[in-house]
């Protein structure tokens, strides 16, 4: 009887902060990256459906003159809402910008990230599994916040929109849900003097309706939030200047990892050789912490993308899913190898910790802890330093100093 309470009680919960998202479409404004981000930005928000302009006036913070630029807006499924895109271009490096949407008075600000490493150190966080219990989300997001990064990569399941255990979900369930996740953005994971942390999105098997739904054919929300690089392709690159290049994948949740999404991943590596940095992020591991190291989706990317990383010289790749923190050995063709790549994980930003494995070759730390890693890259090279909730140093990733591949020569 007391385990029925219990039960009944956690459903009520969930089911008043599942509809206690906000109300107010034009508090919604948000950023990502579609091109590279010492040059460009893209601003994103949600406004009425009968406000159908896209306009975003923006200048260099302390100019007087301001700029305009237009862009698209998308009114989604079932929504009486339009979601608009304008995309900055040909901006400076390692520039503070103002911007405002439309007529609002309010004043926004955003950071391009620096040209190269010589302008200035680069400072991101990684993470998945995001926004599953509000509480813990939002106990993460505030030590997210105090690390000040350049931006956040979201390692997919972000807003957890499609869940069987979730109960009570009515006509707007989905995008009060994305509305909260994105209110508590903005409220708090907020750099120093307010400026704006781009998101970065990976999807995840929660962020869909079911494995390798086509976006092209059927209507996913979360591709209408968000600009890609390409319209309704999850899979691509960002690069940063000439130094970083971040290729964000897809493991069977909208595209399938053998085919064409490997061929382009060769393609995209072979075409980087020559960047000293580069990091994949995606949603299910290769290594796992949790689950069966035997499964379809972690044998695949072992088979198919992890030879791509070593022979290109990926250093890290940042996997989740699994709900726990982990590092491996560096590994190298199934072996543990100094010259292999990390993983580095596990998908539990703001969900409930899990066991790890009791034993697995391949992991060089695991914990049952909410986590996210904060990576450095400077001229001196890279440092990735993983953190708790409560703000505790969990890891610290060997330093290392980063050259191009052999496929660059």
């Amino acid at each position: 009887m007391v385990k029925i309470k219990g039960i009944f009680l956690w459903l009520v919960i969930s089911a008043f902060l599942i509809s206690s998202g906000p109300q107010k479409n034009l508090d919604i404004v948000y950023l990502t990256y579609t091109q590279d981000p010492s040059k460009s930005i893209t601003v994103q928000w949600h406004g009425p459906a009968s406000q159908k302009q896209s306009v975003v006036s923006y200048r260099k913070r302390g100019d007087s003159e301001w700029q305009q630029s237009s862009g698209s807006s998308i009114k989604p499924d079932k929504f009486n809402l339009l979601i608009h895109k304008v995309h900055l271009l040909s901006l400076s490096s390692n520039t503070f910008y103002e911007f405002k949407i439309g007529n609002a008075k309010e004043t926004h600000l955003f950071r391009t990230l620096p040209s190269s490493l010589s302008e200035s150190p680069l400072q991101f966080v990684v993470a998945g599994d995001a926004y599953r219990s509000l509480a813990s989300f939002r106990k993460t997001n505030r030590q997210i916040g105090k690390k000040d990064p350049d931006f956040v990569v979201v390692g997919g399941d972000i807003a957890y929109t499609y869940s069987n255990k979730v109960p009570f979900k009515g006509k707007e369930w989905e995008i009060k849900r994305w509305m909260t996740f994105f209110s508590e953005w903005r409220s708090s994971i907020v750099g120093k003097g307010g400026r704006m942390i781009p998101i970065l999105p990976v999807v995840g098997n929660h962020d869909v309706p079911k494995p390798l739904v086509n976006p092209n054919k059927t209507s996913v929300l979360l591709y209408q939030l968000f600009a890609f690089t390409e319209d309704n392709l999850s899979y691509r690159a960002i690069d940063v200047g000439s130094y970083l290049s971040l290729i964000l994948l897809d493991t069977n949740h909208t595209y399938p990892i053998q085919g064409t999404q490997t061929d382009w991943l060769k393609g995209a590596l072979k075409e980087r050789a020559a960047v000293p940095y580069k990091f994949a992020v995606y949603h299910v591991g290769a290594f796992p912490s949790v689950y069966d190291y035997n499964a379809k989706i972690p044998t695949s990317v072992r088979n198919l993308w992890c030879p791509l990383f070593e022979d290109s010289g990926v250093q890290v790749a940042f996997e989740n899913h699994n709900h726990a923190f982990k590092r491996t050995f560096p590994i190298k063709q199934g072996k543990i190898d100094a010259s292999g790549v990390t993983y580095i994980g596990d998908g539990c930003w703001g969900v409930k910790p899990r066991k790890t494995v009791s034993k697995a070759w391949y992991l060089d730390k695991k914990l049952k802890k909410n986590c996210f890693s904060f990576v450095s890259l400077s001229e001196q090279g890279c440092d990735i330093v993983s953190y708790a909730n409560t703000g505790e140093v969990i890891d610290i990733a060997p330093h290392f100093t980063a050259e191009p591949s052999e496929a660059a020569h």
